[in-house]
């Protein structure tokens, strides 16, 4: 079998990208995480509402995943959060002001362990 010029370059091309693509899988393995286990308070929640919605927003759900990722954040560029490790306190507050006879609330979450992660 009589190998051509054109086949030669092929082959060359192709053992290069595949060299070039199992060099870079090599660097992405060994990378290293750095831990750190934070404690913080989240904001309260947004307006004045009835305790039982107020209570549910601070502690649950979408609101509470996302200042719990904030945390992380918070700790400088690479961070991201790992896990929730202690939800914390569930603080309520009545609101005052128009809202003074009407029994509303804001509440957080204080005291909340997360874990964070970032690539050394």
């Amino acid at each position: 079998m009589k190998m051509n010029k054109a086949m030669l370059i092929n082959i060359g091309f192709f053992l290069a990208v595949v060299a070039v693509f199992a060099s870079q899988v090599v660097t992405q393995t060994t990378n290293e995480w750095e831990y750190k286990t934070i404690v913080g308070d989240l904001k309260p929640t947004a307006g004045c509402k009835d305790k039982e919605v107020a209570e549910k927003s601070a502690s649950t759900g979408y609101r509470f995943k996302k200042y719990s990722r904030i945390l992380c954040e918070g700790e400088g560029y690479g961070w991201s959060l790992v896990k929730v490790i202690d939800k914390g306190n569930l603080v309520c507050d009545l609101c005052g002001g128009d809202y003074e006879d009407l029994e509303k609330y804001r509440c957080a979450m204080e005291q909340v362990k997360v874990e964070c992660k970032r690539v050394e």
